[in-house]
């Protein structure tokens, strides 16, 4: 499902300069300036697993997303009366979110070292976090099915629920493009991410290494047996048609690419300039 997991390090190819680099691209995504928004639950991904809370209190939460092996993401589905999880781990709906339940997204992919995260505001009720992703550990099966879900109960809570950070700025995905609402610049940024397509949509942001380009990002496949030109920094969950997510992302200057996998046959990738202060970014 994913072409960009587990496959850098089973290269076996070290450079040094790409390790200098991604070793000091993870010591910033470590560093956390300020709060993330909400009440902050973490959930712990491996092969094939997540550790999560079983109940949480309604209202504004930011999940965070690390990864102890594998390449992982945390779809967050609210479930509604009258199902439940084990209905999302069957056959019948293997590979995407069924249309009865409401797909939320969720955060995907952490660098090794660091996390990734998403919020929402959760109203109480049932809820469930899989893993969709696909890969060669699972020899082809989505990771849900081989029993990487949890149920997730939300609970009623007496605080007000809270509102959204504002966005620095709005990714909108339609059929097939990123359209940002504004530049992006260095630092922390809040993003919101809104599928106005017809289709399942993904944001997937990779940041390119010293001296590679964009065209080199679109065109590397897993299988060339070489070293990817770039590096894992965030990844919202494919959100469905009118769905949308929010996430906090640590910005360098640089040049980064965002791919939709689920719909890269039809070309959805976008090259993005992320420029220090005073410098043109795109």
């Amino acid at each position: 499902m994913h072409r960009r997991t587990l496959l850098v390090a089973s290269l076996g190819i070290t450079m040094a300069l790409t390790a200098a680099f991604t070793d000091a691209w993870t010591d910033a995504a470590r560093v956390q300036p300020a709060p993330l928004p909400g009440r902050v639950v973490d959930l712990v991904a491996g092969d094939f697993y997540f550790r999560s809370p079983d109940t949480i209190p309604a209202g504004l939460t930011t999940f965070r997303l690390r990864s102890e092996n594998g390449g992982h993401a945390a779809w967050i589905l609210r479930i509604p009366p009258g199902h439940d999880v084990r209905e999302l781990v069957a056959p019948a709906h293997a590979g995407k979110p069924p249309a009865w339940a409401r797909n939320l997204g969720g955060p995907g992919f952490p660098p090794e070292g660091a996390t990734v995260n998403a919020t929402m505001v959760l109203e109480p009720g049932e809820y469930a976090v899989l893993c969709y992703v696909a890969s060669p550990s699972s020899k082809g099966k989505p990771h849900h099915q081989l029993g990487m879900f949890r149920r997730l109960v939300v609970a009623p809570a007496p605080r007000t629920p809270g509102a959204l950070p504002k966005a620095d700025v709005v990714v909108t995905m339609v059929d097939h493009a990123y359209r940002l609402s504004s530049p992006i610049r260095p630092g922390r940024r809040v993003v919101r991410v809104v599928n106005a397509g017809t289709a399942l949509h993904e944001f997937k942001l990779l940041r390119l290494k010293p001296g590679r380009t964009a065209q080199e990002s679109f065109a590397w496949k897993p299988e060339s047996g070489t070293p990817a030109p770039d590096v894992e920094v965030a990844t919202i969950a494919t959100l469905s048609p009118g769905g949308e997510a929010t996430t906090t992302i640590d910005f360098a200057a640089g040049e980064y690419t965002i791919f939709c996998v689920p719909q890269e046959k039809h070309g959805m990738r976008h090259a993005l300039r992320v420029a220090a202060s005073g410098a043109a970014g795109s």
